[in-house]
């Protein structure tokens, strides 16, 4: 079983270096979608404004009056395991003054995966993925205040029933399943350009792989942050036409706590566990006339051994932007992880 148990090392990689996240099932519900976010180090809790928002603060979408939708592509980490990729799609749709309905699916698989016997005999070829659906809804609680909610499907294939019940000795297993709800809130200050967001993340019931095996709990996540937009408008007499941004300037930090297991570490008073487990999120962004961005962030995990920076940047056509975000550097192994997004709105 040499090749099936290629996918299993991946997970227990996965836990390890996303450190709290040992803890829990469906840990790919952490990994940041976006390249416009991980260029800025995946602090964009407080940003939230394009697809995006629908996994980082579905309270964004109450601030979006135009429709879009967004895609994502990663091959992610293949220095890790060549096949593996990372899928995102993003949809947002305003109704009038009822707010604002977004949605958004993620993808992810090691790709295909080859279980042979003790003679090296091919017993079963099967594709091991994660997957989560979710439905997001925004509205302005005020002319500066949003909130948001969201309530996502998540499905887990490690391998087939069968195999999993000739390996373990158990009945049934390989899959998992669950739900889980997310929420937010992103208030726009007095003070011109600075922002506020929160958001809690995969508030359900655990998941297990086998029918008769306790159920683990899924990465319950608490997500908050500030940015800040300055810009320069150009000037025009013209009041049919849209003020457009010479230069603009945005940094956004955020906290980002993954809380499985929390009240142990409270009980046991590990409070610098806690504080090292907490990831550190910040990012800068650089625009130029609304059309070439460049990104730099900056992203810090003492417990999971992740530090680094990340950088990206995008360009913008008419109703169309394209962007890459990096993260490859956070890594202690050679890697390439590249996301490439394309958004479109209308």
């Amino acid at each position: 079983m040499k090749k099936f148990i290629l996918p299993i090392l991946f997970l227990m990689f996965f836990s390890t270096a996303y450190a709290s996240t040992n803890q829990a099932a469906a840990i790919f519900l952490t990994i940041f979608p976006g390249a416009r976010p991980v260029g800025m180090g995946g602090a964009y809790v407080a940003v939230a404004d394009d697809g995006f928002a629908n996994y980082y603060n579905p309270a964004g979408l109450g601030f979006i009056d135009r429709k879009s939708f967004s895609l994502m592509h990663s091959n992610w980490l293949p220095g890790l395991y060549p096949s593996m990729y990372y899928e995102y799609l993003g949809v947002i749709y305003p109704i009038s003054d009822m707010g604002t309905f977004g949605g958004n699916l993620i993808y992810l698989t090691t790709g295909e995966t080859e279980a042979t016997d003790e003679s090296g005999n091919t017993i079963a070829k099967f594709r091991t993925f994660d997957l989560a659906v979710q439905l997001n809804y925004g509205l302005k609680l005020t002319s500066d205040l949003s909130g948001g909610i969201g309530i996502k499907y998540i499905y887990s294939y490690l391998a087939p029933s069968w195999l999993v019940s000739q390996l373990l000795n158990t009945k049934g297993g390989g899959a998992g399943m669950s739900w889980a709800i997310d929420g937010g809130l992103l208030y726009k200050t007095p003070i011109k350009g600075l922002s506020l967001g929160a958001a809690i993340q995969n508030i359900g019931p655990g998941l297990s792989y086998t029918e008769t095996g306790e159920k683990d709990p899924i990465p319950q996540t608490v997500r908050i942050g500030t940015s800040y937009h300055w810009f320069n408008q150009e000037q025009t007499d013209d009041t049919t036409k849209i003020p457009v941004n010479l230069w603009e300037i945005r940094a956004s930090f955020d906290l980002v706590k993954v809380v499985v297991g929390i009240m142990d570490e409270l009980k046991a008073k590990e409070y610098d566990y806690i504080w090292d487990d907490t990831w550190k999120a910040m990012g800068l962004e650089f625009g130029y006339y609304e059309m070439i961005f460049v990104r730099l962030g900056y992203f810090i995990d003492e417990a999971g051994s992740r530090k680094g920076f990340t950088y990206g940047g995008g360009i913008k056509f008419r109703n169309f932007n394209f962007d890459i975000g990096i993260d490859s550097p956070l890594y202690d192994f050679p890697t390439t992880n590249y996301r490439f997004t394309l958004d479109v709105w209308w």
